[in-house]
C-alpha cells in the first residue's frame, strides 16, 4: 500500500536547506553548523537534512573535517515549489 512513488521528493527540511543554499549561491560550500545558525534550526535537523539530499543527488560531501556540502548541478536546477 505504501507506494514509493507516494513520497515526497523532497522532506520539508530538505526543502528548506535546498532552498537556502539555492537562494545563497555566492557562498560555495556549507558546514551543517553555519546552516542551522542561518536558518535557527539544529545543526543535527540540517544533518539529517543533508543525508537525504546527498543520497538523492542534490548535494555532494567534499571532505571530512569538517565535512563540507555543495550544491550538484541537479541540486541547483531543481525547482522546489513544484515539488
Amino acid at each position: 500500500m505504501d507506494k514509493q512513488d507516494d513520497k515526497p521528493i523532497l522532506t520539508d527540511n530538505g526543502k528548506m536547506v535546498l532552498q537556502f543554499m539555492q537562494d545563497n549561491q555566492d557562498i560555495t560550500s556549507w558546514k551543517s553548523k553555519d546552516i542551522a545558525d542561518r536558518l535557527f534550526i539544529s545543526s543535527r535537523t540540517v544533518s539529517g537534512a543533508f543525508r537525504k539530499l546527498v543520497s538523492d543527488g542534490f548535494v555532494e560531501k567534499i571532505g571530512k573535517d569538517p565535512v563540507i556540502y555543495v550544491l550538484t548541478e541537479k541540486g541547483k536546477m531543481f525547482n522546489i515549489i513544484e515539488n
